[in-house]
């Protein structure tokens, strides 16, 4: 009787596969980027420029991000967001990059690094998209 099996090595892996797919879930999900806002521009009526502080550690320099959003949201409603489905139009070096916002369009002057730019910006608010022109001057220091 002891070379008997009493419980198959197959049922203790369909117990252990949930557990598995759920580890690598939160694996995927997994990032070490925290973004904190510095400021919030009002742009128009319906947008605004969110400008925030990220850093993915002790190791990294700090990089700063500038989206656009709906502007009736309160800024839970934006960190939440920023952080699993927007991208943001600027990723810059410079903290000082911002100008100013006037007739609905953003004026930007950079000085050091530009990781990414994309010069027309756009932002769902209800079921329109708005679109910003933005107007940047860069340079390298």
């Amino acid at each position: 009787m002891r070379n008997v099996q009493v419980f198959k090595k197959r049922y203790l892996l369909l117990l252990l596969l949930p557990v598995f797919i759920w580890i690598a879930f939160k694996i995927i999900q997994f990032s070490p980027l925290e973004q904190t806002l510095l400021q919030k521009i009002p742009v128009t009526r319906q947008v605004s420029l969110y400008i925030t502080e990220a850093s993915a550690g002790a190791t990294t320099d700090f990089s700063y991000r500038f989206y656009l959003y709906d502007a009736s949201k309160d800024e839970r409603a934006v960190m939440a967001a920023l952080q699993h489905d927007n991208e943001p139009f600027m990723i810059t070096s410079d903290r000082n990059a911002f100008q100013r916002a006037e007739n609905g369009a953003i004026y930007l002057s950079t000085k050091g690094t530009l990781y990414r730019f994309t010069n027309a910006p756009a932002c769902r608010v209800g079921d329109i998209i708005y679109t910003v022109p933005v107007y940047l001057t860069a340079s390298p220091h």
